[in-house]
């Protein structure tokens, strides 16, 4: 048994990792690949060259065949199509909005987000004839809107044709129609949300005090079911359904939901994972796992990798598919028809095929964001914010999304923010700490001064600067702070070279500030030390292909 088999790594997986020459996993990975096999959302910080893309790729493409091999063999089909999954009368944990929360017992349902409301159904409902009743406490301060919806209604209650609700502004709303009703309500206030099938009416209660007739139903809602609905914003509401004795039960025939007769009751089918078996078997083009990268070198390196551990893997076989510009989206729609499971890509490219339709997310468990402190500054916050909105957060066969992030450090006040907004209780994995210098990196700070080096003055053949001062009048004999910013830009292209010699460099890696500065310094290399050392340029505004053909030269 290999080391890497020890921490729960299939043998073939492993057997790959042996052929990769890696004998023992590193920190970061002895720390992840447990935390991600056993289910958790993971953070994790570490060097360069640490192997955090093996420490998340490997148990992600193991639970992905693991996945694969269960949907084959009708594992997932029998157990999701249970109806046990599904506790009557509470509140769903599958019939609801992303960011809306649901207690373990179903009776209490929060949202802490200030922009967006977000809402949830009851995952039983009642029809045909009866007066029925049920009560929601508001139990925290915020906005609130409760009350009754068809299967067909949005989230938002009360914003579409079949979905009726009434507000803590003191508002009755029903297809985005927002009246004056009753009167306002708040913390502690319990409200009570009847519907009689009779008359068919809707109607509220304050504390035990009657409403009046919110809603008249017309006869096309005969044949509905209705289940109880909220809809919050930075919010929170308890709810009784009759289990436990209620605080304001009317007369006139009214009787708690949860007493109806079986006749009278239906099961929410949205309540459910699932509820039949097709709906288990994802699309060709509805993969397991994104990853997100924030450049195409990096995409490409970890869709390589995926590559090289998936190589003994059979039956079924894990297919993936790099997602990146420059390469021809008609390719890429071919592939994704024939069938992929683990997606890896850039944010531009991954939003396109996505917004298009050409990657569905119904049945994605794994959403992973690969140096996210360069994803966040890149700007793509919002990006990642719509992408996680719209993948499921329990997974077809009734397991919760998982999601990994990476990052150079934890400390970045964004990704922690992240992280709260979007993560399920991560585990954090730091082995990088607060910023700091590794022990085997050398730092030197080499100080150009062109007031005391003055060799600049006389340079025949020297590095093209910006151009900055190409209107001042810089001169050697000017001692102007033009002339001496000038002279720095010439002086660093000197000792750059001087350092490679020093040193007597077979290779190195050269960082400039800006991609002309990168330019320039390629120029200059390939200019005067032709004979001596090769050069080439990676910078963002090189095509894709000549970052592809630098990359492998180098």
């Amino acid at each position: 048994m290999t080391a890497f088999e020890e921490f729960g790594v299939l043998p073939e997986i492993a057997k790959a990792i042996e052929e990769m020459d890696w004998t023992l996993p590193t920190d970061v990975q002895a720390e992840a690949i447990p935390l991600i096999l056993g289910g958790g959302d993971v953070l994790m910080a570490a060097e360069t060259g640490s192997g955090k893309t093996g420490a998340f790729c490997l148990p992600i493409l193991q639970i992905v065949w693991e996945t694969l091999r269960d949907l084959e063999e009708g594992k997932i089909g029998k157990s999701a199509s249970s109806t046990a999954l599904v506790a009557p009368w509470t509140m769903s944990f599958f019939d609801r909005t992303s960011a809306l929360a649901v207690t373990p017992d179903g009776m209490r349902c929060q949202s802490r987000e200030f922009k967006d409301w977000h809402g949830c159904r009851c995952t039983t409902g009642v029809k045909g004839k009866g007066k029925y009743y049920y009560e929601a406490t508001v139990t925290d301060e915020g906005l609130c809107r409760v009350g009754w919806s068809t299967e067909k209604a949005n989230h938002d209650l009360g914003t579409c044709r079949n979905g009726f609700g009434f507000g803590g502004t003191g508002k009755k709303s029903n297809n985005r129609q927002f009246d004056d009703y009753g009167e306002a309500f708040g913390k502690n206030d319990v409200i009570g949300c009847l519907l009689d099938l009779e008359t068919m009416e809707i109607s509220f209660s304050k504390n035990g005090v009657s409403l009046g007739v919110a809603f008249r139903l017309n006869d096309n809602f005969r044949n509905e079911t209705f289940y109880p609905a909220v809809v919050l914003k930075n919010a929170e509401m308890l709810f009784n359904f009759g289990k436990t004795d209620l605080k304001h039960l009317p007369s006139k025939g009214f009787i708690a939901v949860s007493q109806v007769k079986s006749s009278n009751s239906k099961i929410n089918p949205l309540a459910s994972p699932t509820t039949n078996a097709d709906a288990n078997k994802p699309a060709p083009n509805a993969p397991q796992a994104i990853v997100i990268e924030p450049s195409r070198e990096l995409a490409e390196q970890t869709f390589n990798q995926i590559e090289k551990f998936k190589v003994h893997l059979s039956n079924p076989d894990v297919r993936s598919l790099l997602l990146i510009g420059g390469v021809k989206v008609e390719q890429q729609k071919n592939a994704l028809q024939q069938g992929v499971h683990i997606v890896v890509g850039t944010p531009g490219r991954l939003e396109e095929m996505i917004g298009g339709g050409f990657v569905q997310l119904t049945h994605c468990r794994f959403f992973v964001l690969d140096e996210a402190d360069a994803l966040l500054k890149q700007n793509y916050t919002d990006l990642i914010d719509r992408l996680h909105k719209q993948i499921p957060k329990i997974t077809s066969d009734g397991r919760r999304l998982q999601m990994v992030v990476c990052s150079a450090t934890l400390h970045a006040f964004e990704v922690k923010k992240m992280a709260d907004r979007l993560m399920h209780f991560p585990t954090w994995i730091d082995l990088k700490g607060e910023d700091a210098v590794p022990e085997t990196v050398h730092h030197v700070v080499c100080i150009v001064d062109p007031q005391k080096d003055t060799t600049w003055h006389n340079l025949r053949e020297h590095i093209r600067t910006d151009g900055v001062h190409s209107r001042d009048n810089v001169h050697p004999q000017n001692h102007t702070p033009e002339t001496f910013s000038e002279g720095v830009k010439l002086l660093k292209g000197e000792y750059c070279i001087n350092a490679i010699e020093e040193h007597k460099m077979d290779r190195a890696i050269i960082f400039c500030r800006t991609k002309l500065d990168c330019d320039n310094l390629e120029h200059y290399l390939k200019s005067r030390c032709q004979q001596r050392y090769s050069c080439v340029c990676l910078h963002g505004d090189r095509k894709p292909q000549e970052r592809k053909h630098n990359l492998e030269l180098f």
